[in-house]
């Protein structure tokens, strides 16, 4: 069976199915028209469930399967407790921060806004900082919240590609030629270590928290 991935809209046109899908890390729009059967697999809530749901049939299948793995050993992946993908308010971090320790300016902004704290790739994958549920990116978490602050984070289309549906982008970088600023409804050119804490300061005085 045909698998299609990525899908962001579905529209039935006579016996063919119109499917427009995500390409080069959200980038572009492919639309393939398909008949027959065929998988889609579409980001996490993009589509609402019907109110009018059709009658459908279901047919169970039995594939063969020739078990060739040997499995030596499993390990689960560390959590963080952080539900990203579910969060209305988000607080990212990326490589802009100089050492681990550093991240408490984040999450004590993330403390004030009642928001959750996520990451780029570098932060997850490579530097061991936050946990991979925090993983913000095309290999990493899809989120869409109302508000996503990116602090540090240069904006490479592989991180773009998991917030671009957020409603409102706000990055905080010192480099004013960082291609996130390219992909934002308000930016912020200065050094992080000193607008941060001042930012907190300024929301906590003002939501009394």
């Amino acid at each position: 069976i045909p698998l299609l991935t990525d899908v962001i809209d579905v529209k039935p046109i006579d016996d063919e199915l119109e499917v427009v899908l995500n390409s080069i890390g959200n980038r572009a729009q492919v639309t393939v028209k398909v008949t027959g059967r065929v998988l889609l697999m579409a980001p996490p809530a993009r589509f609402k469930p019907s109110e009018n749901p059709v009658n459908a049939s279901i047919e169970p299948l039995q594939p063969k399967v020739v078990n060739v793995v040997k499995v030596v050993s499993t390990e689960g992946k560390a959590k963080g407790g952080a539900r990203i993908e579910d969060a209305e308010l988000i607080v990212a971090v990326g490589r802009g921060f100089r050492r681990r320790e550093d991240l408490k300016l984040a999450f004590e902004l993330a403390e004030v806004l009642g928001a959750e704290v996520g990451c780029s790739r570098p932060i997850a994958a490579d530097l061991k900082w936050l946990s991979e549920d925090h993983w913000i990116g095309l290999s990493g978490r899809r989120v869409r919240p109302r508000l996503y602050i990116a602090i540090g984070i240069s904006g490479q289309p592989q991180h773009l590609a998991g917030m671009m549906e957020s409603r409102t982008v706000v990055v905080i970088n010192n480099d004013p030629n960082a291609p996130f600023f390219r992909n934002c409804d308000y930016g912020v050119v200065e050094d992080l270590y000193s607008f941060i804490p001042a930012l907190t300061k300024r929301l906590r005085d003002i939501l009394k928290r």
